[in-house]
């Protein structure tokens, strides 16, 4: 793997069941990419009629929506849409190079919008519940599946 960079060949979704034992051996399905694991959180102002400036902290992270693109056929969409329960599930985001990222939130999906000359796309749009985990090559390989 190059040291100076890595590009999206090979990203992976895994979805499970919240609690439920390790990740499946299989992708969900392929998709075109993996947002930002991560925003700015905000800032509250303390500032006093003391202090000569105003006075910030910094407030909870934001993990923001976390949205997924893939291409739409009735096989992917029907296996993303399983996972769609209204209940709790956690997702695994497996880089190129075997880290990954882990969080709990619900999932949602639905076909994007057509136009002439495109290809259909839906979203696996999720809503993080938990803070977003960074994971060593060893840590995504345990957590998933060995098929055993």
């Amino acid at each position: 793997m190059n040291e100076q960079a890595m590009i999206d060949l090979g990203i992976e979704i895994r979805v499970k069941d919240h609690g439920e034992g390790k990740f499946p051996k299989e992708k969900l399905v392929a998709v075109k990419g993996a947002p930002a694991t991560g925003q700015a959180g905000g800032t509250v102002e303390t500032t006093t009629s003391s202090d000569p400036v105003k006075v910030y902290i910094p407030d909870r992270p934001d993990t923001g929506d976390m949205d997924f693109v893939y291409n739409y056929c009735e096989k992917n969409y029907n296996a993303v849409k399983e996972k769609c329960d209204n209940t709790a599930k956690d997702i695994l985001i497996k880089y190129p190079d075997g880290t990954g990222s882990v969080y709990t939130g619900v999932c949602q999906t639905w076909k994007n919008e057509v136009s002439v000359g495109g290809v259909i796309e839906c979203t696996l749009h999720t809503v993080p519940s938990t803070q977003i985990e960074d994971k060593t090559s060893v840590e995504v390989t345990a957590l998933i599946d060995a098929g055993e």
